[in-house]
């Protein structure tokens, strides 16, 4: 490890030595004066910030250490033109002559959009030019995503913009493979791509209803190049290694303009959904598994692009046996205390087909239809046996459990949407009209076997429960909705509608005592028979004003609704009907071209469950019993963000901050007390004196580095937890603060030496008002890297590093560090260097600490599961590509 560093600081010092210097001086040209502060920025082939200085108060600039090469003078002033010359820098320093630029007063800032540049923001999207991020060659969109300042992809390929987990990723706004969000970045091409875009997008209901709910999903939009539209290309891969492992995957789609065909394939022993085997990946094989997986991808335009289609179907089947142990210690009142020793053995084989499709079709100038289906099918089997004993303070047993269960089940469901808009006369003035129906069935069989065992002075009592569980669950929901948007004035426009919903949910559970003749009568403690029929009808307001660089929109949504609960099993019947009501409002500013700022409020009620309300629930072990509480009132939430962002054209970098705040009135909480046998009884409880509440703060920045060959980004944030809740029955207020700083660099150039860097340390504070003695502050830390070093006769070693630390807690003395390298040595066959030959070693020291910890409420766990860290693979992976991303001549 320590050799990996002195070769990394050896190799960065390299890119630091002085070659040739450019000087010159900038001039107006109608007085000569100089003109001070002018930007003077060297560009290179591809349109790559390399080198940015400043005139001096004379003009004069330098520019030293430049490398030997062709490049791209671009100098700017404020309301001055634009000036761009070629130049060519050889074996000998370069001196121009004065360069003169003329004034334009109406000179606009979008002119330099015109020269290519890397970032530029639009409305509230922040857009990236790919070709000004520098990837290697055959290189995928996770690895220009993770180029991009702001942006962040894991080792399992999540990703992060601004601080927020990106839940879509779109490909010319269209999902590609919608089931997983992962095939699209980890195989589609980074030399096809012409922009990503970043933005939050409303959601799936808002969007086809014009009615804001709220909801924000953090959406990376992929802009493919025009040449990229037509070609095919795709990658497959296989892979053998020690303990009889074996991973295989295939990808290949076809592109002709707007038509779409994807094909993808998984198949492996190492438990991972495609690409078990990348070097990036944690890679530790949990039990034994099996994953297969199948997927089609579709999309096309048809009557004269009336017509455009997209669908996916995907077939998976999970299979899993582990074994695991664990420890929990439960901190009860008055220096009362329980820990659970357990350790279980599962199995589980689940096998899911998933299919979506969106038909959206032109009937007119005027009006379009917009038609989704998705539905899925699907069976799984499970079985469990465990055993565990709690034991009292002085080693005192209270309770041993043991359960051996198992389960099989069948389940279908769909959803069906249908949604019609039309443009009316006047100008601005629209019809939407949306319809929806889905269900859902699940039936199953459940095999119990479980035996609770107190152990009291008086003597120990056992608890058995043998059953067979038969269970049925029904839901059918029908919804329709309209809404009329009206443009009242030039910058004002309303939006009224009305919407309906019937939902219906029915649960049944026949649970039957097993003997030896076989299922005896039913057992109606365990059992249920229940009916959940509710209408809501609402009606939807919203209100937007656009002005120049604003935008304010408020939305409102009121609904009345009416719901019963009957259970004949229980001889339950509950009937309710209430308002509800939700208002949002956004504001948006764009401050300049390279500055915006958006501030959102939400404020909306909770109304408690009828699970939380009914006073009885059937029970799921001796262990543990849910009680309702009837008197549950409504819960009322407040939420604020705020959200700035500011990129610097020249200099190619962006500044991210965004803040959230919420406040939770009358929350709803969980009341549980454990005696000291170990049996929890538990309910729902109003915190009526008191309000819940939260902050957060993020920033991120991302800018060029070392001649714009690293994009180098620190990042920090804090968050703060003011909660009210119950320990053991008591009522305890927690108070948790988390700070973080975080530093990330990233190169690819094919060059020396690649990298990946990321490096966080954080400190964690929890204050309680009860249980003072659990009062804890601790430091965390963690970095990863994965360096890649090009070697000669097209050889390459990637280098993988993995550490991180969790500090101690009064309950385990003890920190967490975890550590793991992984290496992978590759060489390029062909003279396309399409086909790639690995080798590759997986936590090469074996020194991967599998303890996980959790906690929460006085309770404190730590398991650790059957797993394989180190072992060896031996690949062949075939990169192909057919005409795409290939301008014609």
């Amino acid at each position: 490890m320590k050799r990996g560093i002195i070769i990394l600081l050896f190799l960065l010092i390299n890119y630091a030595y002085a070659q040739r210097s450019l000087q010159g001086i900038i001039v107006d040209h109608a007085d000569k004066k100089a003109l001070e502060n002018a930007s003077v920025v060297l560009l290179d082939g591809d349109s790559i910030m390399r080198y940015f200085v400043r005139a001096d108060q004379q003009g004069k600039f330098s520019i030293k250490n430049v490398d030997v090469g062709q490049y791209l003078l671009l100098v700017t002033y404020p309301k001055f033109e634009i000036f761009s010359q070629q130049i060519k820098l050889q074996n000998t320093d370069l001196k121009l002559d004065s360069i003169k630029i003329s004034s334009q007063s109406n000179l606009l800032e979008e002119v330099v959009i015109n020269q290519k540049i890397p970032i530029k923001i639009k409305g509230d999207t922040i857009e990236y030019n790919a070709g000004s991020f520098e990837t290697e060659k055959n290189a995928k969109l996770e690895d220009l995503l993770r180029r991009l300042p702001g942006l962040t992809v894991s080792s399992s390929g999540e990703i992060t913009a601004q601080g927020k987990t990106v839940s879509k990723v779109l490909i010319d706004g269209e999902e590609f493979f919608g089931y997983d969000p992962k095939i699209a970045i980890r195989n589609v091409r980074a030399d096809a791509v012409d922009k990503v875009q970043v933005y939050e997008r409303k959601s799936e209901e808002a969007e086809l209803t014009g009615i804001d709910d709220g909801v924000r999903l953090q959406t990376v939009n992929v802009i493919l190049k025009e040449e990229a539209r037509v070609g095919v290309f795709g990658n497959a891969d296989a892979s053998l290694g020690t303990k009889q492992l074996f991973d295989t995957n295939l990808f290949t789609a076809k592109f002709n303009r707007s038509e779409r065909i994807g094909v993808t394939g998984n198949w492996n022993n190492m438990g991972n959904s495609g690409d078990a085997s990348r070097i990036r990946m944690n890679n530790q094989i949990v039990g034994n598994p099996m994953y297969k997986s199948a997927g089609v991808n579709y999309e096309n335009n048809f009557f004269k692009r009336k017509l455009q289609l997209t669908s996916s179907y995907n077939i998976n089947n999970n299979q899993q046996a582990n074994e695991s142990t664990s420890y929990k210690k439960l901190i009860l009142n008055n220096n009362q205390s329980q820990e659970t020793n357990s350790s279980s053995e599962s199995s589980s084989n689940n096998t899911n087909h998933v299919f979506r499709s969106q038909a959206r079709y032109k009937l007119d100038s005027v009006s379009n239809i917009n038609i989704q289906l998705n539905a899925g099918k699907g069976s799984s089997e499970s079985a469990s046996n465990s055993s565990s004993i709690t034991t009292g303070n002085e080693n005192i047993k209270a309770n041993g459990f043991e359960k051996n269960n198992s389960s099989t089940s069948d389940k279908e469901n769909m959803d069906l949407r249908l949604d019609y808009r039309r443009r009316l006369n006047k100008k601005g003035r629209s019809l939407n009209l949306h319809l929806n129906t889905q269900f859902d069935n699940t039936e199953g069989t459940n095999l119990v076997n479980e035996n609770t065992t107190y152990y009291r002075s008086t003597g120990d009592s056992v608890i058995r429960v043998d059953q067979t569980r038969k269970t049925e669950n029904n839901t059918q929901r029908l919804g329709a909705s309209f809404n009329i948007s009206e443009p009242l004035t030039k910058n004002i426009n309303l939006t009224i509608g009305y919407s309906f919903n019937t939902n219906q949910q029915k649960g049944l559970v026949n649970a039957y005592n097993n003997s030896e003749q076989g299922l005896s009568t039913l057992d109606t403690l365990y059992s249920k028979n229940q009916i959940d029929a509710s209408n809501n009808n609402g009606i939807d307001l919203n209100l937007s004003f656009r002005y120049e660089k604003f935008n304010i929109n408020f939305s409102n949504k009121t609904v009345y609704k009416y719901q019963e609960l009957t259970d004949n099993y229980r001889d339950l019947n509950l009937a309710r009907n209430f308002w509800q009501n939700n208002f949002n409002a956004n504001f948006d500013y764009r401050i300049s071209n390279s500055k915006s700022l958006r501030l959102d409020y939400q404020n909306s009620t909770n109304v408690p469950s009828f699970s939380q309300l009914q006073p009885l629930q059937p029970p799921t072990n001796e262990l543990y019993v849910q009680l309702g509480n009837p008197d549950l009132k409504r819960e009322g939430n407040n939420t604020i963000r705020l959200n700035f962002n500011k990129f610097s054209l020249l200099k190619a970098s962006s500044l991210n901050v965004n803040a959230t705040s919420s406040f939770t009135s009358n929350a709803i909480v969980n009341k549980s007390i454990t005696d000291t046998l170990g049996k929890t009884i538990t309910t729902f409880v109003n915190i009526n004196d008191h309000v819940n509440w939260n902050a957060r703060l993020n920033a991120n920045y991302g800018r060029p580095i070392w001649n714009g060959v690293i994009q180098f980004g620190p990042s920090a944030s804090i968050s703060y937890d003011n909660n009210y809740e119950y320990v053991n029955g008591e009522l305890n207020k927690n108070n948790t603060s988390n700070f973080s700083l975080g530093i990330n660099a990233n190169k690819q150039s094919s060059k020396n030496i690649d990298f990946n860097a990321q490096i966080d340390i954080g400190l964690n504070e929890e204050a309680n008002s009860i249980q003072t003695q659990l009062n804890n502050t601790a430091f965390r830390s963690s970095a990863n890297a994965d360096l890649k070093y090009f070697l000669p006769y097209k050889f390459s070693l990637t280098q993988v590093i993995f550490y991180s630390y969790t500090g101690k807690t009064k309950v385990f003395p003890d920190p967490v560090q975890q550590f793991y390298m992984n290496l992978e040595l590759t060489r390029k066959l062909l003279k396309s260097e399409s086909l790639l030959l690995s080798v590759k070693v997986f936590d090469v020291f074996n020194s991967f600490n599998n303890i996980n910890r959790s906690s929460g409420n006085s309770s404190f766990s730590q398991t650790q599961q059957e797993m394989l860290t180190r072992y060896l693979m031996v690949g062949l992976k075939w990169d192909f590509n057919k005409n795409l991303g290939k301008k014609n001549e």
